[in-house]
């Protein structure tokens, strides 16, 4: 399970759900959808859990743009991130709050929150356990910039709603998602008005415990954004699996993409059977290019505990399979 792949393939990874002539290789699902597909549920059912996600220290997420961010602590109330950038950033579980503490090697950033105060009705705290037509209004209060050269202020109100449930392809595979919106306002001015700054979009789904889709519009101030998932990867040391153990499932990890038809499981036991791991190849493409890659799907039993990891991978010039990051 070799994580690591230059960036020659980046360019070409993301135009899978949008290449002209896919080539499908033996043992793959035909006719995959060629672009994100976003599908109202006939109901509202039960997609899984709606409670605030939780997160293990090392898994790292990789995107569509070739970024990633890895947890690199977890406390009982913050989690520490950090990103291919070699930034840090302090956050909550709860990610439709922005950090409340970042640092890049030129700047510095703080946020604080409060339940926004209104004159005869209080607001809820949290949207958490999710559930449609949950909302929650928060006054968020930052300040950033160079220490020693200056600093800046600004003042927001954020609204955020649980809109729909939809199901989301993306890269890493196909989910049920939670829809959740999240608008930020500039402060009510003298007029009695605020100015839309930000429209942000997550689609969480609760399979992954990780939103797979975010959509950010800045309203012309800044370019779109748009992030896909790619990839979960889990770390074998955090979750301590011994270094022979780990060759053990990297190896299957290699092989599994190189050998197994699409929709078969292969399973891979450690010698003392406490520690089992299955990977399923899901679909296979070809890229314009010619470079072969794979979604597949992955389950960790490390008997006291089990979890499933989504992706896609490539193969490159090497022979090895690999998910594109930076």
């Amino acid at each position: 399970m070799r994580y690591e792949l230059s960036g020659s393939l980046l360019s070409t990874l993301f135009s899978v759900f949008s290449l002209c002539a896919c080539t499908v290789l033996s043992g793959c699902v035909p006719n995959h959808p060629t672009s994100l597909q976003l599908q109202p549920l006939a109901s509202t059912p039960a997609i899984g859990s709606s409670a605030l996600p939780t997160y293990a220290i090392g898994t790292t997420y990789v995107y569509s743009n070739g970024s990633w961010e890895r947890i690199a602590e977890i406390h009982p109330s913050y989690l520490i991130w950090e990103n291919e950038r070699g930034d840090q950033f302090l956050s909550s579980p709860d990610f439709t709050y922005r950090p409340a503490r970042w640092e890049s090697k030129n700047m510095k950033g703080y946020r604080s929150y409060s339940p926004t105060e209104y004159l005869y009705s209080s607001t809820r705290t949290s949207i958490w356990p999710l559930m449609l037509g949950n909302r929650i209004n928060f006054d968020e209060k930052s300040k950033w910039g160079v220490p020693g050269v200056y600093e800046k202020h600004a003042d927001a109100t954020w609204k955020c709603s649980v809109d729909s449930t939809q199901r989301v392809s993306v890269p890493a595979g196909s989910f049920d998602t939670y829809k959740i919106t999240c608008s930020r306002y500039s402060k009510v001015t003298r007029a009695k008005r605020q100015k839309l700054w930000e429209d942000k979009t997550f689609y969480y789904a609760p399979a992954v415990g990780h939103w797979v889709l975010l959509e950010q519009d800045f309203f012309g101030a800044r370019p779109k954004v748009r992030k896909e998932l790619v990839a979960i990867l889990p770390s074998l040391s955090a979750l301590g699996i011994d270094k022979t153990t780990a060759i053990g499932i990297k190896e299957h990890f290699q092989q599994t993409l190189g050998t197994a038809r699409s929709g078969e499981m292969e399973r891979w036991t450690d010698g003392s059977q406490k520690i089992s791991f299955t990977m399923t190849p899901l679909a296979t493409y070809r890229l314009a290019d010619g470079t072969p890659c794979r979604q597949y799907e992955q389950r960790l039993d490390l008997g006291w505990q089990s979890k499933n990891y989504y992706g896609i991978a490539c193969r490159g010039e090497s022979g090895l399979w690999a998910v594109p990051r930076r």
